[in-house]
């Protein structure tokens, strides 16, 4: 097996944490209080951030899904909540050139690409239809010019900055299909911004849909699509929610060893410590295994292989271990880990969410066994 990196793949990585480093983590720390400010995700978006796996014949910069994981993990080493943004934005434009029409590519992907939209948001889930996907109720009943969508969304990631949003709505009892639905719309209502734990930077949102009326052309895929398109996504999203896990526990791992070699106890450094070097020790080990497992994962994807068991794979064991990382270097820190004043309490606040968007631990161990069993 060859572990080794493409040069390209170097290339991207590398080009990702210089923009990271220069542009994204000088206001990493704002975030905390206060959204991200339109200019950067602008700022982000000429960069072609936004539209990462998107061809170059459609404006994208074309990468494959192992370049996109590692650009994915140095944004959000810079910024969790930068990470997500761009994350979800590009789990839309996947869809669209997997599943859009030359019509959906022509208008959707091309606001993406040109910035018109700055992101785009995932609607699925709902009050009662969360890890039990098939159980949602927003509806969207035919008529003469296309559909018309009633319900409510949750958890909607970009929502304030979203031009349109992907919204999986049930067309009859068993199907399930999938609509780009516009901001601005009439019978559309953004909510106000969900009071998060952490990822305070990125928008999060309801959204209530009263009798919105799309045309036949914002259908993705055929009627009864949905539930496939959205489970696609979420396999990809998976890889991007491992990578955005171990982004934020290495910017972790980071901040503890250089509070280990700083920090004087009993006459020496904490660094010199069996205990302290134990901990670095196996948090570092635990972040290469979970690396391992996503670049497998994204390696099968870019390979057009499939990856559903391996995706699960990596967010379980990346997610998990990258939380106990957080935790670990706030325990170095002792008490300075619980204040404001070192970077690690945000970590953890940022890093414990990813157990739980895009399918909670728990489903991806059903899905592997499931996998495992059938």
């Amino acid at each position: 097996m060859n572990f080794a990196l493409s040069q390209d793949q170097i290339e991207a990585r590398e080009w990702a944490r210089a923009f990271a480093k220069e542009v994204i983590a000088p206001s990493a720390f704002l975030h905390s209080r206060e959204k991200i400010k339109p200019s950067l995700l602008e700022e982000i978006s000429k960069k072609g951030f936004m539209t990462l796996l998107v061809p170059e014949t459609l404006g994208g910069l074309a990468l494959d899904a192992v370049s996109f994981a590692l650009v994915m993990k140095e944004i959000s080493k810079a910024c969790g909540s930068v990470g997500v943004t761009v994350a979800v934005t590009n789990m839309i434009a996947d869809v669209l050139v997997r599943e859009g029409s030359s019509f959906q590519h022509q208008k959707y992907l091309a606001d993406l690409v040109s910035g018109r939209s700055l992101t785009a948001s995932f609607c699925l889930t709902e009050n009662s239809a969360g890890s039990d996907a098939k159980a949602l109720k927003t509806s969207a009943k035919k008529n003469i010019s296309g559909y018309q969508i009633s319900g409510e969304k949750i958890f909607v990631t970009n929502g304030a900055f979203s031009g349109f949003f992907l919204v999986m709505a049930r067309t009859s009892d068993e199907a399930v299909s999938a609509f780009l639905v516009e901001r601005g719309a009439p019978g559309l209502q953004l909510g106000k911004e969900e009071d998060k734990m952490g990822l305070t930077g990125s928008s999060t949102i309801r959204l209530s849909l009263e009798n919105v009326q799309v045309k036949p052309e914002q259908l993705v895929g055929k009627e009864g699509d949905g539930f496939k398109i959205a489970m696609r996504a979420l396999d990809g999203g998976r890889i991007s929610v491992s990578a955005q896990a171990l982004g934020i526990a290495e910017a972790a791992l980071e901040a503890g060893i250089r509070y280990a070699k700083e920090r004087q106890a009993f006459g020496k450094s904490l660094s010199d410590f069996q205990a302290i070097q134990w901990k670095l020790a196996d948090s570092a080990t635990s972040l290469s295994a979970a690396e391992l497992l996503m670049l497998r994962a994204a390696t099968l994807k870019s390979e057009k292989k499939d990856f559903t068991q391996e995706a699960s794979q990596a967010k379980l064991f990346s997610t998990e271990a990258a939380c106990k990382v957080c935790e670990e270097m706030i325990q170095i820190h002792g008490g300075y880990g619980y204040t404001k004043d070192y970077p690690v309490e945000k970590y953890f606040r940022d890093v414990r969410v990813t157990t739980l968007y895009e399918g909670t631990s728990e489903i991806q161990r059903l899905v592997i066994a499931r996998n495992l069993l059938r």
